[in-house]
């Protein structure tokens, strides 16, 4: 359950000289690196925080080393870091705009340099990942069926011995080549055969827009 938590006026007076893009509790995040929690755990943070960004679908091994000492303040940093690299993407910063954004909340000095340092070395995946965020249709690359059939029940009403048809349709995940099951669905002939024609029908409508 949410509740209201209220922030000391310095972090609202950040905030606000931030132009309001970051919030409060991402600046607190921050601000943890290298204070409350060691440089060194900031640094294994920030990378851990990349990985996560870049490849959200990929099996990352966990740092336990991360949470072994003040696990809230390292979960509050580690989103916190993610937050500011999208932010920062978002916004077309540049190495120098982020340093600048991040000596403006009086972070650590060591925090900076390596936030910044990260940044800089990534951001070309980090803008090509952000490509590929939003909302958007699932994307069907691949099909597969199966025909079952209830060739004998216990109960003879429904023993029809008619064929019907499960379709499944799916994509494969690039980073790991996993398959997705979007949607699966049984048909019988007849429902199957409408389907093949409205799928022919707007390829055909396809065709036609394209082509004028």
């Amino acid at each position: 359950m949410a509740t209201a938590t209220q922030f000391p006026s310095t972090s609202k007076t950040t905030t606000n000289a931030n132009n309001g893009l970051l919030s409060a509790t991402v600046v607190s995040g921050l601000k943890n690196l290298g204070t409350t929690l060691t440089a060194a755990i900031s640094k294994t943070l920030i990378a851990n925080a990349l990985k996560l960004t870049l490849h959200p679908d990929a099996i990352i091994a966990p740092v336990p080393e991360i949470y072994a000492t003040n696990a809230a303040s390292a979960k509050q940093s580690e989103y916190a870091v993610v937050t500011l690299y999208a932010v920062a993407t978002k916004h077309g910063w540049d190495s120098g705009m982020l340093r600048q954004q991040l000596e403006s909340l009086v972070l650590h000095a060591s925090a900076i340099d390596e936030l910044t340092r990260v940044y800089d070395d990534n951001r070309k995946d980090l803008v090509l990942r952000q490509l590929q965020l939003g909302h958007n249709f699932p994307h069907i690359t691949d099909v597969q069926w199966r025909i079952v059939c209830d060739a004998k029940s216990s109960t003879p009403n429904f023993s029809s011995g008619a064929p019907h048809f499960h379709i499944n349709l799916g994509h494969y995940r690039q980073s790991s080549g996993e398959r997705i099951t979007i949607l699966e669905f049984m048909c019988n002939a007849e429902e199957l055969h409408s389907l093949i024609n409205r799928l022919k029908d707007i390829e055909r409508h396809c065709n036609q827009v394209a082509n004028t």
